[in-house]
């Protein structure tokens, strides 16, 4: 926690060096009970300006590549990143993030699965994101990040209001509910905070 808190603060100070900061809709989230954060991806820049615009200590899935490292690893252990294995079914970063979540944590994931390639668009979601939420009893806030991280150009992370997700709670959810709930309420929501368009129009 002291180690977050520490890392918080320096990154902050960076990031505000280098970017005009604007944060909106931070009235929007909970502060009765935690939640699973979603936003679109843009940069490697995407974890560390999230952890220090939302005021509630964040978990990160981060690729596993960056663990390979000892010293790093042990940093971004430090600070609240898990290792997944991107392009695979990877059931124990799932669980772990279920678990954390269960256990009352934040977790920040995004549910393109990797950073969006074109301007003004996103990639067509997965539905993680939904599983994780309904396996863990936690609602979903969608986050959008604005800005292309042009040095000392305005960033903007605007946070939605919270999607809830109870309809899904305590019940076998079949996948095409997952599906259907991310590409009809999950990554509309984040595209519109975002001001961007999503690859693929839901057809809901």
């Amino acid at each position: 926690m002291q180690l977050y808190k520490v890392a918080r603060a320096v990154v902050s100070g960076v990031l505000h060096l280098l970017f005009r900061i604007r944060v909106e809709g931070i009235e929007n989230i909970p502060t009765d009970r935690n939640v699973l954060v979603c936003a679109n991806h843009l940069s490697l820049f995407d974890p560390p300006l999230l952890g220090t615009c939302l005021p509630v200590q964040l978990r990160y899935m981060a690729k596993e590549e960056l663990f390979k490292n000892r010293l790093f690893g042990s940093l971004l252990r430090a600070v609240g990143a898990f290792p997944i294995r991107r392009g695979k079914h990877d059931v124990g970063a799932l669980r772990s993030a279920v678990k954390m979540l269960k256990d009352g944590e934040c977790v920040a994931i995004f549910p393109e699965g990797g950073r969006s390639k074109t301007k003004g668009k996103m990639r067509k979601g997965k539905s993680g994101a939904a599983m994780i939420a309904s396996k863990s009893g936690v609602d979903i806030l969608p986050v959008g990040i604005c800005g292309d991280y042009r040095l000392f150009s305005t960033m903007t992370v605007r946070v939605g209001k919270p999607i809830p997700m109870d309809a899904y709670f305590d019940r076998k959810v079949e996948t095409e509910e997952l599906q259907e709930m991310t590409q009809c309420r999950i990554m509309p929501a984040i595209a519109e905070l975002a001001e961007v368009e999503t690859y693929e129009s839901a057809n809901c």
